[in-house]
């Protein structure tokens, strides 16, 4: 840590606090994250470490936060990333109203380039929200803080926690305690993200797991085994019945949107996981 002199506290991320700092002999502005492995639970530490090094090792993207350095420190150890002036929940929070169709699609198409390089790098973020998307003060997007992240195995064999996730990002299968999933998440998240975008405030700001459910019914119906064949099989599908609702057109919920908008959309807000769009096939 002798190499950085910390100018102020930037907040929390998943498992570390995060500072400002600047490099003693180049001056370069960094954030620091702070990472106690006392926190982490689940194993984490060298699956954060294995994550972080994939992140490394795969080819650079300029959609996702570098990561300059990891260096032990106390009990745990300090990631240091290049530092982005602010992230998207700022911009959203301090738009006057919600952002341009123009802001919306770039913002969007830098995400969706993130999350496809992440993908085709095995990797799923699992708690993609826009405090997450950081903002360079040239306006580049990067996805940021891979505190859940893990490396996916397409086999389909590990079992995962379904407590990953933001609540209002988190997909349906999630909701219902799904402990096999694949990038499908992530899909989701970004739907929730864009229709953020679209809307200028969250589409399912749900305040527990079942009220979650019921922001989600209450705009895209409830779902049912013809639907979403899989359902029955999540571990928490018969603990609790929901009243059945018909979706809302999402014209109805977002009538500002444009109508390439509202189809990409639903294209993301989709029961079953393996019918999301990949970040890729976004046009």
């Amino acid at each position: 840590m002798e190499q950085y002199c910390v100018l102020g506290r930037l907040g929390e991320g998943a498992h570390g606090v995060v500072f400002k700092a600047k490099h003693v002999e180049t001056g370069e502005i960094v954030a620091l994250k702070k990472v106690a492995l006392r926190r982490l639970e689940d194993g984490i530490p060298k699956q954060a470490l294995r994550e972080i090094k994939a992140l490394q090792e795969v080819e650079d993207s300029q959609y996702v936060v570098q990561l300059k350095a990891v260096f032990p420190h106390g009990a745990g150890f300090v990631l240091a990333f290049e530092f982005m002036l602010s992230d998207l929940a700022e911009v959203v929070r301090h738009a006057e109203r919600p952002l341009a169709q123009a802001q919306v699609k770039s913002y969007l198409q830098m995400l969706l380039k993130g999350v496809a390089f992440c993908h085709a790098s095995n990797i799923v973020h699992r708690d993609l929200k826009p405090a997450n998307l950081l903002i360079s003060a040239s306006g580049q997007l990067k996805i940021a803080d891979f505190g859940l992240a893990r490396v996916f195995s397409s086999d389909g064999s590990r079992l995962y926690t379904h407590q990953v996730a933001t609540r209002w990002y988190r997909a349906p299968e999630l909701l219902y305690g799904a402990r096999q999933y694949d990038q499908g998440v992530d899909l989701w998240a970004v739907g929730c993200i864009m229709g953020e975008l679209l809307n200028g405030s969250p589409l399912f700001p749900g305040e527990n797991d079942i009220e979650q459910l019921c922001c989600v019914h209450r705009i895209l119906g409830t779902p049912s085994p013809q639907v979403w064949p899989e359902i029955t099989e999540l571990p928490d599908y018969n603990k609790i019945s929901f009243k059945d609702r018909a979706p809302v057109p999402l014209e109805e919920v977002l009538p500002d949107a444009s109508a390439q908008a509202l189809d990409l959309l639903g294209q993301f807000l989709l029961y079953p996981p393996r019918q999301r769009i990949p970040a890729s096939q976004v046009e």
